[in-house]
């Protein structure tokens, strides 16, 4: 189980990880070195974070586990630290005016998160119209509103979202695995205090989710009018050109009724 609260030291913080991978698969110590051709005192000192996990050597590691890209991502940004095109701890945000035009002009709901804790920094027309509970926070407020607090407390979001639950167990997923040595332990708190209201959130924060259900792009929408059901595709985007976009575009479109996710690795 992956403990995500306290901010911890890079390389131990690699070890934890390595941990949660091999408990998940069921794998001993020794089991996880013979499969990265390495002695075992090694791995324990690698797992313990007494040796530094090299590029190299994260590759190994990666391929004997056959680690998901969600986790290998995570621990090549701690193995490999690159200052991350996502803005962090800062509000209120320096929205660029073409940022947000570019926003405005997307005719589905959209918009611009900070992450790995899903501040909303702004939400365009169709957004608003769609989900009046995740508008952003006035500039002069104390903090901005958060995607996971709102999800957890505001009653509507689990009437309008027929799948809210895979949804709000996503994200607090994802908080839990990115937030060590990326959010601050105090807005962390924050967060997490104000979503222990929600009786379902010791079940969410301390259980795992599949890779299936992590990958599962599928959002499901109440018809506030017929009741009937509206199928959405989640997509989240950092932006490759201009490089210097501070934060994270998220965007939901139509999808045919029962279209379903392909996994592209398959079979590679």
């Amino acid at each position: 189980m992956l403990e995500a609260v306290d901010t911890i030291p890079e390389q131990p913080l690699l070890g934890m990880y390595m941990r949660y991978r091999r408990e998940l698969l069921g794998l001993t110590q020794e089991e996880t070195a013979q499969r990265m051709f390495i002695s075992l005192s090694l791995y324990r000192k690698l797992e313990n974070g007494e040796r530094a996990l090299s590029p190299e050597r994260l590759e190994g590691w990666s391929r004997a586990m056959e680690a998901p890209v969600w986790l290998l991502r995570k621990m090549a940004s701690l193995a490999l630290p690159i200052p991350s095109a996502v803005e962090s701890g800062v509000w209120p945000p320096a929205l660029r005016a073409e940022d947000v035009e570019h926003l405005e002009a997307l005719p589905f709901p959209a918009f611009y998160h900070r992450t790995p804790e899903y501040e909303i920094l702004a939400a365009n027309q169709a957004a608003r119209e769609a989900f009046p509970w995740l508008l952003p926070a006035p500039v002069d407020a104390a903090r901005p509103v958060n995607v996971i607090e709102q999800m957890m407390t505001v009653p509507l979001a689990r009437e309008v979202l027929i799948n809210w639950e895979l949804i709000v167990h996503r994200l607090l997923f994802i908080l839990r695995v990115n937030a060590p040595g990326t959010v601050a332990p105090e807005r962390l708190a924050q967060i997490l205090d104000t979503c222990r209201v929600n009786p379902d959130f010791e079940r969410f924060w301390t259980t795992d989710l599949s890779e299936a259900e992590f990958n599962d792009s599928l959002v499901l929408v109440r018809d506030p009018e017929t009741g009937g059901e509206i199928s959405l595709t989640m997509r989240s985007y950092n932006a490759w050109h201009p490089d210097n976009c501070p934060y994270q575009l998220f965007m939901l479109t139509p999808r045919t009724s029962g279209t379903s996710a392909v996994d592209t690795f398959a079979g590679r």
